[in-house]
Formats: C-alpha cells, sequence, structure tokens
C-alpha cells in the first residue's frame, strides 16, 4: 500500500469546505483518527504539578500562558536518533533502529484506515505518523488529530508554554487555518543532537495546540504599531496607569504584592 509523503504545510486545498453544524458550537473539534492514541488534554496552569508553588499561586500571567491551550500527545511510545544524516526511529526499546525513509505509517493502522480510506477517499493512499523533512535533523510527526474550528479562527502548535524544555529537540511553531483545512495536523520538530537516543511517550505531551483568531496575524492588524520614545511623550492617561500599576505592585505585604495583578485581572474578567 502507498504512503503519501507528509508535509508541514497545507498545500493544494481550494475554496472553503463547509463546517458541518453540529461542529460550530464548539471552538474546537479534535478528530483523533488512532483509536487508542490519548486525547487532547486542557492545558495545565501547574504543568503538571512540575511548577514552583509560588509561581502557581502568584504570577497570573504565568499560569494564564500555561493553560491557554491543549496538550496533545504522541500516539504511542517510540523513539528516534540522528547521526547527522540518517534517522533512525524504533518502538519498543529493544526492537533494532530502523532507517526512517520519507514516511511510515503507525503500525496496524493502515488496516483500520484503509477500508474506509478506499471508498471515501480514492487512491490517496495512508496517513503516516513519521516522515523525515527536506532540511536535516527534521522529523515530522501526525499524531493522529484533524482539526476543525470555527470560521474565522486558527490553531498556534506551538511547544508547551512555560515548560522545561528537552535540549535535544525542538517542536516547530506553526499556525494552521483549521476552518477550511481538515488534514493531518503535521507537526515538525528538529532534532538538535546526534548520536543521541530520544524518547517519547504517549504519557508526556510533546506540543499543545492553541485557538488563534486569524485577525490577530492579519498584516493590517500586525501593521497597526507604534513606538513613542522618551518619557516626555508619556501623556496623563500614560502616567495615570503607571501609577495604577506601581499602586498595585507596592501595596500590602510581600504576598498581597505578589498577588495583586491577579486579583485585579480576575475582577476585571468578572465585569467584562
Amino acid at each position: 500500500m502507498s504512503v503519501v509523503a507528509l508535509t508541514a504545510c497545507p498545500a493544494g486545498a481550494k475554496g472553503r469546505s463547509v463546517m458541518p453544524r453540529a461542529e460550530q458550537e464548539k471552538l474546537v473539534v479534535f478528530h483523533q483518527l488512532y483509536p487508542d492514541a490519548p486525547a487532547p488534554r486542557r492545558a495545565d496552569a501547574t504543568l503538571s504539578e512540575t511548577v514552583a508553588l509560588r509561581a502557581h499561586r502568584y504570577c497570573e500571567p504565568f499560569t494564564t500562558a500555561s493553560s491557554f491551550g491543549w496538550y496533545v500527545f504522541p500516539p504511542i511510545d517510540f523513539s528516534l536518533m540522528w547521526e547527522g544524516e540518517t534517522i533512525y526511529w524504533k518502538v519498543a526499546p529493544r526492537d533494532p533502529w530502523t532507517v526512517l525513509e520519507s514516511a511510515v505509517a503507525l503500525p496496524g493502522f493502515a488496516e483500520v484506515f484503509a477500508p474506509h480510506a478506499k471508498e471515501k477517499l480514492g487512491g490517496l493512499g495512508t496517513l503516516p505518523f513519521l516522515g523525515r523533512g527536506l532540511e536535516p535533523g527534521i522529523v515530522q510527526i501526525w499524531t493522529g488529530l484533524l482539526v476543525r474550528t470555527r470560521p474565522g479562527w486558527s490553531i498556534h502548535v506551538r511547544p508547551l508554554a512555560n515548560h522545561p524544555r528537552d535540549p535535544r529537540f525542538e517542536v516547530l511553531d506553526g499556525i494552521i487555518e483549521t476552518d477550511w483545512w481538515l488534514g493531518p495536523i503535521v507537526t515538525p520538530i528538529r532534532i538538535r543532537k546526534t548520536d543521541e537516543p530520544i524518547r517519547f511517550r504517549r504519557s508526556e505531551p510533546l506540543y499543545m495546540i492553541q485557538p488563534v483568531p486569524q485577525e490577530a496575524y492579519a498584516e493590517r492588524t500586525l501593521s497597526s504599531f507604534d513606538v513613542v520614545r522618551g518619557v516626555d511623550a508619556l501623556g496623563d492617561a500614560e502616567w495615570q496607569g503607571l501609577h495604577e500599576a506601581l499602586t498595585l505592585r507596592h501595596h500590602g505585604g510581600e504576598d498581597e504584592r505578589a498577588g495583586a495583578y491577579k486579583r485585579e485581572a480576575r475582577r476585571r474578567a468578572k465585569e467584562r
């Protein structure tokens, strides 16, 4: 059976597909095609209890960023290793290393997917699990997800926010317009160290997905900015805003000051 090549960039689609009405009720709908793969999980402000209690308790910007989105997990435990030219992979730790060619399917998935694909997709083959990128050390991973969002919304695929990074590899960022693209969410990683096995576990998140309104990264939006230089350029409104921020920062004892922004942000959220 043929295996289609992975690509990190959606290409070839024309027009916009219509989202089923049932999916319009949710901002994001995840379709996990690998039957036994972990489902995406809401991101955790405590990073599964790996952060300091003080940061979780007081630092609202930290916890808001950490919990913004969903964790995505590898579908199975597997390992990768790059020796500078050749990339190897295997499933079980005692398995022999296999050269990663252009693309490989998840073990056992073709038998599940092929009967449906033959009827619905024609001769488009199966969906690969791993693929080797064009640049050295790049591996493309499909975790089994298709994602659909409301019209006007995209997803940002990115490394885990505020999570300690593995020095052996990095997840590359990407923004996908999933209000029309329903292809595989393929995530490239860049292996940074050669000759070191990297074990990916289905119990540990690989990357996170965050919802992004397309207006946020439109050219007209990002072109709308200004830089005002010098203290003398601060107006009355800016001085008032700075005064309010510093009042919160310096009022009360140490614990009260540490949680001031958090309390004020939550008060304002209730008023919206």
